[in-house]
């Protein structure tokens, strides 16, 4: 997932979930369209938690990562400082030949 992506809600609940014996109650499970994976874990329920390990199964040792954090940050507009009367200017292509 990226920050630069963003999707609309089509809906949530609020759930108690027991995980390995874990009680978290409270969490809104919200229904998002075409994920790229079964379930996002979002941060409301990763903060709960000293730590979180994923197994992919590769060859190489563990990596540890402290303090993640997420971004989100509006793309600038490429034409936001353009008056209403621009207006686009069409030339001829250049083509750089011997001839």
């Amino acid at each position: 997932a990226s920050g630069s992506h963003s999707v609309a809600i089509q809906g949530y609940c609020i759930a108690t979930l027991t995980v390995q014996g874990v009680e978290f109650s409270g969490f809104h499970l919200y229904v998002l369209p075409n994920l790229c994976a079964a379930l996002l874990l979002g941060l409301d329920f990763q903060c709960n938690l000293q730590s979180l390990t994923l197994k992919f199964g590769g060859p190489l040792p563990p990596l540890t990562v402290f303090g993640l954090a997420t971004l989100k940050a509006d793309p600038p507009s490429l034409f936001a400082k353009l008056t209403p009367d621009c207006k686009p200017v069409a030339t001829r292509s250049r083509r750089y030949s011997a001839q």
